[in-house]
């Protein structure tokens, strides 16, 4: 790393449903980020899509001081002025829509400002749950019986009822095609809760995803490198005991009851095992810096679910409890990302 100090803009809140988890994620990423090693800016990008700059260090939620609009693209001239340039780097603190999809790397690849996590494609490929699969589908990696639909008038229930009877059976699992933090997803038993379960994954995206229920422990592993240029480094992975169908928005954020086992409670073989497949799923996707792929585990066979190319880091997190137990404190944890970052771009 430099010896100067790196100017770092921390980026979180958003468009998306995922906004609140992102706030929490980016005051956690901004309390911590080392105040010898960084000159720190918190940017919120607010609901109707302001990019505001909390003057002072502020915390998101802070009322005292002032804000900043800053000037990312004119709508009509291109880049006419570029407040982003006064940083060295931004560390991406979002989640969901314009957060994980590609839309906000891809401008800040074009502001050639280097940024924490995946590029365009891989962050667009990892948040679209159907394209994933699909692309992982010849790849020897065991995944669930999957179909996708779109939202289309022609899509009955009884329609659905039957695709899911020839090609997956009951029960199954109904999920938004683009969403995260387990929104809108539902545990499907008969056909006679289908149609409630349709409506709010249709509720979150125009497209949904419908994958066999295989019953298993739930097991998660994280991984930190970039694809093809550095090594890959896989944290011990965690095992998910939640009391509800599965591990869903209200067992991740608000459940005490939900049981996180890190490492997870799996012989030495199988953690070797989920943590090259989090691998091999990370580099065949191309991602860079920190990702997290979930898995079911059944009859000792890892199943991939799907993969979260910025995952949350908030004080009830996967990613940061996984490294905690490879002795990585949390401010190391994100220097790691930002060097990556760095080195991505050549800065480093």
């Amino acid at each position: 790393m430099q010896n100067k100090k790196i100017n770092i803009a921390v980026i979180s809140g958003g468009l998306s449903n995922e906004r609140e988890v992102s706030i929490k994620s980016g005051r956690q990423v901004f309390d911590n980020l080392s105040d010898i090693k960084y000159n720190k800016y918190l940017i919120e990008i607010t609901q109707n899509g302001q990019w505001l700059l909390k003057e002072n260090n502020l915390m998101l939620d802070s009322k005292k001081g002032s804000t900043r609009a800053l000037t990312i693209m004119h709508p009509r001239q291109g880049i006419v002025k570029n407040d982003l340039e006064q940083f060295d780097v931004v560390f991406l603190a979002l989640h969901g829509k314009f957060g994980e999809d590609g839309k906000i790397q891809s401008i800040l690849d074009i502001l050639r400002i280097p940024y924490t996590g995946s590029g365009v494609l891989a962050s667009a490929l990892g948040m679209n749950k159907t394209k994933t699969l699909e692309f992982l589908k010849n790849s020897g990696i065991s995944l669930p019986k999957f179909l996708s639909l779109a939202k289309n008038k022609k899509n009955d229930i009884k329609t659905i009822d039957k695709l899911i009877l020839k090609k997956i059976k009951y029960p199954c699992v109904v999920k938004p095609n683009e969403s995260g933090s387990s929104i809108g997803i539902s545990v499907v038993s008969s056909s006679k809760k289908l149609g409630k379960a349709l409506r709010d994954a249709f509720r979150e995206d125009d497209a949904i995803l419908i994958e066999e229920f295989i019953a298993g422990k739930e097991v998660t592993c994280g991984v930190l490198g970039n694809s093809k240029q550095t090594k890959l480094l896989a944290l011990p992975p965690v095992e998910i005991i939640s009391k509800n169908d599965f591990f869903d928005y209200e067992a991740k954020y608000f459940s005490e009851q939900t049981m996180e086992i890190c490492p997870a409670k799996i012989t030495a073989s199988l953690t070797k095992k989920i943590q090259e497949l989090a691998k091999k799923i990370h580099d065949l996707l191309g991602c860079d810096g920190l990702t997290r792929s979930d898995f079911i585990l059944k009859n000792n066979k890892f199943y991939f679910l799907e993969i979260n190319t910025l995952p949350g880091l908030t004080e009830q997190s996967l990613c940061p409890k996984e490294a905690r137990a490879m002795g990585i404190s949390f401010g190391e944890f994100l220097d790691k990302q930002v060097d990556l970052a760095m080195e991505k771009y050549g800065k480093k």
